[in-house]
């Protein structure tokens, strides 16, 4: 018998409980945000690397070294576009983060003996990322984004002018990259977003030009990103 009491309890709870969740808002929606925040390098990027160059008239000199990154800053203004309705009891929602400027650049310090080597001076980029996102509302309006981004890059580093025996025609300053990368992971509560990036992927320096002598350079960051999400 109280089985049966439990069963028919149960039955009538039931749909009481669909119409709960039913009711639960919705607070995955799309937004606009930005973010701004210190760009940190890393591996080759921060310890310095040395890339194969053979200019023409100078048999001698069959590389450049470019000097270590030291710290830079971010900006990201972007928006959270949402596919579909959310699912999982309003706790999942996929999507596409959108980041329409990307703006970002490292200092860098030259060595004392910077006349005695084959050295380039760097860095600063403006691009575009684009990628899927996915959103976990696990509790009010805390969300936790997960997105992976391909990166559209145009580069340039400042060459260290008038020393000899490269000039400035031999080498080049400009790139574009469309194979940089981006992993993240962000955290926000109302109108607060925090992010942690990891960028990686490799510049061509040619000036964008075939004609050029590729300066094919390493530049993985790591990201600490603070703004708004409205």
């Amino acid at each position: 018998m109280k089985k049966i009491y439990t069963l028919l309890l149960a039955t009538l709870l039931f749909p009481v409980m669909l119409t709960a969740q039913d009711l639960k808002p919705n607070f995955i929606r799309s937004g606009f945000y930005f973010l701004v925040g210190p760009v940190l390098p890393m591996g080759a990027y921060r310890d310095g690397q040395t890339i194969p160059f053979k200019p023409q008239d100078h048999p001698a000199i069959n590389s450049l070294t470019y000097v270590p990154a030291k710290l830079g800053a971010a900006l990201d203004m972007g928006y959270l576009i949402y596919i579909g309705p959310s699912f999982a009891h309003k706790i999942l929602r996929a999507g596409i983060d959108a980041t329409f400027i990307s703006l970002w650049f490292n200092s860098t310090r030259l060595p004392s003996d910077t006349l005695k080597k084959n050295i380039e001076k760097y860095y600063s980029f403006a691009g575009q990322k684009f990628g899927p996102v996915l959103t976990i509302n696990p509790v009010d309006r805390l969300m936790i984004n997960l997105s992976y981004k391909l990166n559209f890059n145009i580069g340039y580093h400042d060459e260290l002018d008038n020393w000899s025996p490269l000039t400035d025609s031999e080498t080049s300053e400009y790139g574009i990259s469309m194979t940089f990368q981006e992993i993240s992971l962000g955290l926000s509560y109302r109108l607060i977003d925090f992010e942690f990036q990891y960028n990686f992927g490799v510049m061509d320096y040619n000036n964008v030009s075939n004609s050029n002598q590729d300066q094919k350079v390493r530049e993985d960051t790591f990201r600490i990103m603070i703004g708004l999400k409205i």
